[in-house]
């Protein structure tokens, strides 16, 4: 695939007040900081085809985790979440959530090839950092690893949108996927039925929606 040009149909001064509302939602009493249109593009993608593995990068408070073992739950699957993260949450626990003190440069230390045999399709979501050596290390760590289907969302190249208070992210989580996608395009597709539901990039997560051929 080749890589489009990141734009959004988000409207500029729309932003600060979906980041606000954003870094204030929770679920089920823990924080859980996704978007609503991320959220709905997450069960839009259940709903074609249910992960029965999802592999987290980035926990801060386990809200979103949470969400994802739920929805597994209401799809039918049995709820396997692996979720890794420099600092894992210590008053937070669910018997269906794995939670994993790890680096996302060094994933190898923490993913056991237990863990890297569990049930496909996967969903892999890297919410690190957003610093572009992350995101891109997330990346290649798990592209060796994935088959026809399994899914892998980069999240949270909007900060490229934000203006000057996010500026020092260097638009970390796009510049890793073009990065990636000038070596490895021709084994993913860009999702855009998931970027583009609400309109063209209307996501945390512009073209970053990989789907592995």
């Amino acid at each position: 695939m080749t890589v489009r040009p990141l734009e959004t149909d988000l409207p500029a001064d729309l932003l600060p007040s979906l980041q606000r509302g954003t870094l204030r939602s929770v679920y089920r009493g823990v924080p859980c900081l996704k978007s609503p249109f991320d959220l709905a593009l997450y069960l839009q993608l259940f709903s074609r085809q249910t992960p029965r593995t999802v592999f987290e990068v980035g926990t801060k408070f386990g809200g979103s985790a949470l969400w994802f073992a739920d929805t597994m739950h209401a799809h039918g699957v049995e709820p396997r979440v692996v979720s890794v993260d420099i600092r894992p949450p210590t008053d937070f626990s669910d018997p269906r959530i794995s939670l994993l003190k790890g680096e996302a440069q060094r994933l190898a230390d923490v993913l056991t090839p237990e863990m890297l045999a569990l049930p496909k399709p996967w969903l892999i979501v890297e919410d690190s950092s957003h610093l572009r050596a992350d995101s891109l290390a997330v990346l290649d760590f798990f592209d060796p690893h994935l088959e026809s289907g399994d899914y892998i969302v980069i999240e949270d190249g909007v900060v490229a949108f934000m203006g000057p208070a996010y500026d020092k992210y260097e638009q970390g989580p796009t510049r890793a996927v073009e990065d990636f996608l000038a070596r490895r395009g021709a084994d993913y597709r860009l999702d855009d039925s998931l970027c583009d539901h609400f309109g063209r990039n209307v996501t945390y997560n512009p073209n970053g929606w990989l789907k592995r051929l």
